[in-house]
């Protein structure tokens, strides 16, 4: 590359921050599925209310390193199983392992829609429809006053299966006022935590008293979980559950180190590259006449590059 003065330079990009959602993370980190893939916690450890030290590179390559020297990598059952012991997914060369001094503990950032927007819908608004019940719930949501730019439940969100991210927000700015009353104060008061933490994670401008705020806000979460599990709130496919296994949750634990190491959270969000799945792949599906569609949509794509690059030279001139 060449820089001010003509000169051509070898360029190092250096590996910053890659955005990705909890599976993804644990591929690119070489770990072994129901672990963390920024720190050693492991299934049992996801609720815990302190964080556990960070998976650094060094950890993971000399990992691999005792991997291959238990068992062949070229025997690939042999090999799996030894990985699986030491907690790894059974990649043997990691693509950031010479890209510099590359950490997956540090350049693996939270991401906001996946690991709190998602989870806040996946996990309180599942415990307050299991406490106080899907229907008093959605009558409490539609009885509220409509208010110009925030979403109005008139049907509820019980039967919903997926929201967008703009409605996430609405929602959760709703939840714990909504629930008062008909669930415990205790639970009131760890759903209201939980949500206070996610709203300060997304400011753009996080400052010593800032980042005190969301360990304090996921403290007193922790202090009062077990409410949750004591009014029912958490339930699976076999029945209640005595647990706080989420994996979303212990990456909360990594949100301020993550901040005074790579600045504010928000923006590593994947909420531009969600919406680009509409604008750039669901808007020309839909426009196609669905055979062949790979085309069309492409075409789809230049026309519209075209024109706005058409607009653009109409506007300079």
């Amino acid at each position: 590359m060449s820089d001010p003065r003509g000169d051509l330079r070898m360029i190092h990009t250096p590996l910053v921050a890659w955005i990705a959602d909890y599976p993804e993370q644990l591929l690119i980190a070489c770990t072994a599925s129901k672990r963390s893939p920024i720190s050693h916690a492991i299934t049992a450890q996801f609720g815990d209310p302190l964080p556990h030290p960070p998976r650094t590179r060094s950890d993971t390559l000399n990992a691999i390193e005792r991997a291959c020297t238990i068992s062949d990598p070229c025997d690939i059952a042999s090999f799996y199983k030894t990985c699986q012991t030491l907690h790894l997914n059974g990649v043997v060369e990691p693509y950031w392992k010479d890209w510099g001094n590359a950490c997956p503990s540090i350049f693996l950032t939270p991401d906001g829609l996946h690991q709190w927007h998602k989870f806040f819908f996946d996990h309180p608004i599942n415990w307050s429809i299991n406490i106080m019940g899907g229907a008093e719930l959605d009558r409490r949501l539609s009885v509220l006053q409509p208010r110009v730019g925030v979403h109005h439940w008139a049907n509820g969100i019980s039967t919903l299966k997926q929201l967008t991210g703009h409605k996430h927000r609405d929602l959760e700015k709703l939840l714990p006022g909504v629930i008062f009353g008909a669930v415990s104060n205790e639970v009131v008061c760890a759903l209201r935590a939980i949500t206070e933490f996610i709203f300060q994670a997304q400011n753009l401008f996080l400052y010593d008293e800032t980042l005190h705020s969301l360990s304090e806000a996921l403290r007193e979460f922790h202090y009062y979980k077990d409410s949750i599990l004591a009014s029912g709130g958490r339930h699976g496919k076999n029945g209640p559950l005595n647990h706080f296994q989420i994996p979303k949750l212990e990456l909360m634990q990594h949100v301020v180190r993550s901040t005074r190491a790579m600045g504010a959270p928000y923006q590593w969000s994947s909420d531009i590259t969600e919406c680009c799945h509409i604008t750039h792949v669901k808007r020309p599906y839909r426009m196609s006449n669905r055979k062949d569609f790979h085309g069309q949509c492409c075409r789809f794509l230049d026309w519209q590059e075209k024109l706005q690059f058409f607009q653009l030279y109409t506007v300079l001139k």
